[in-house]
């Protein structure tokens, strides 16, 4: 169809059964390095996160300026004004993604209704977009927007837990049931569920070590990479719970019983929270590196997980692009998705699939994923 946008591919789930039932699970990802293929050879300058903003429909904010910080490492750094725009922007953007997963999408994963108004988050995407022209008074006047959007649709309620927030797990049930949104019919569900649903033994992807940094440095450019990442140690995952486990909040439950699928999305509930009283420190959602002279990697925050854009630009034109988004670390083959489908812990298949989706939602990928089987009796 003339005009229409590129097919960005999806995640293939494949269901290894024996006798009818489920046993294991493998993934991937089918989409390529299309984009970045795109980029390179153009000039690195402000027409391609326009470019780019309408490539992509899920997170614009967050491509955009992940291109935009590798441009900068590579140039020299940003400066200290661009980083806090940038950041804020991403901010919002990642507050209107969570507020979308667990008002709507996680509560049609598991065939709860919810009233909310989707056009109100569609509203907010719109004003997101033109972030970068906003003023810092403009920020917080859309930030306190998208926050009254979150109070109006989950919260209702000036009690908003947050991530330095610790509640143990019967004084989270008690506010959970004190909820009148969706909230409370999906994470009354959520808490009934084992707390090992959803765990693997895949370590979180931390930007900040230096080893990771010269990890990537070496293998971003390896054919293949952008499809199925991995570091010399292994796979790695990456998730809103993956940047917050730490926090008092968490790491209770996380020391207690590991990341499980309750824990994942509880991470998006409470940074949400957090984030509805005011923005980060511009440095924990936009960073980034250059390991050589005209290379520069970015590294953004996005709900999902971490972003990460590497460019070389020689004389003004990007000569390599590279794109790797969480999607693809969170389900590359032996990842944490794969490991968490395959120890779903149950046989019947309508059982099975309310689980996997689960699973996949807490990873939240960001394109289209379909489950097939494949039988070991053929």
């Amino acid at each position: 169809m003339t005009g229409a946008l590129p097919d960005f591919g999806a995640i293939i789930v494949t269901v290894d059964t024996k006798d009818g039932v489920p046993v294991s699970a493998r993934t991937r990802s089918t989409r390529g390095p299309m984009v970045s293929k795109l980029l390179e050879g153009r000039q690195a300058d402000e027409s391609i996160p326009t470019l780019i903003s309408m490539l992509y429909t899920l997170c614009p904010v967050a491509q955009s300026t992940a291109w935009r910080a590798a441009r900068a490492y590579a140039e020299g750094g940003p400066t200290s004004e661009d980083l806090a725009k940038w950041a804020a922007g991403v901010q919002l953007e990642a507050m209107i993604e969570h507020l979308r997963c667990l008002a709507f999408e996680l509560p049609r994963s598991l065939d709860i209704e919810s009233r909310s108004d989707a056009k109100l988050i569609g509203r907010l995407r719109t004003r997101v977009t033109g972030v970068s022209r906003l003023s810092q008074k403009e920020l917080e006047a859309l930030r306190k927007d998208v926050a009254d959007c979150a109070n109006e649709l989950l919260y209702q309620t000036e009690d908003i837990p947050t991530l330095g927030d610790w509640r143990p797990t019967d004084q989270v049930e008690t506010w959970v049931d004190s909820r009148s949104t969706v909230l409370r019919p999906v994470f009354s569900y959520l808490l009934t569920l084992p707390r090992e649903l959803g765990r693997s033994s895949v370590p979180a992807l931390s930007t900040a070590s230096a080893a990771v940094r010269k990890d990537l440095a070496a293998h971003l450019t390896r054919e293949g990479f952008c499809t199925a990442p991995s570091l010399t140690l292994g796979s790695a995952q990456t998730s809103a719970l993956g940047r917050r486990y730490e926090s008092p909040a968490l790491m209770p439950e996380y020391l207690a019983n590991g990341a499980g699928t309750f824990l994942y999305f509880y991470a998006r509930l409470l940074e949400l929270g957090s984030w509805m009283q005011s923005f980060e420190e511009p440095e924990k959602l936009v960073s980034g590196f250059s390991p050589e002279p005209g290379v520069g990697i970015g590294f953004v925050e996005t709900a999902r997980g971490t972003l990460i854009h590497r460019l070389r630009i020689e004389n003004g034109k990007m000569i390599e692009s590279t794109i790797v988004a969480p999607t693809e670390w969170n389900f590359a083959p032996g990842g944490a998705a794969e490991q968490a489908l395959s120890r779903l812990g149950v046989t019947n298949w309508d059982s099975w699939r309310t689980r996997a989706e689960l699973v996949v939602r807490q990873f939240d990928a960001c394109v289209p994923f379909r489950i097939e089987t494949e039988s070991a009796n053929a």
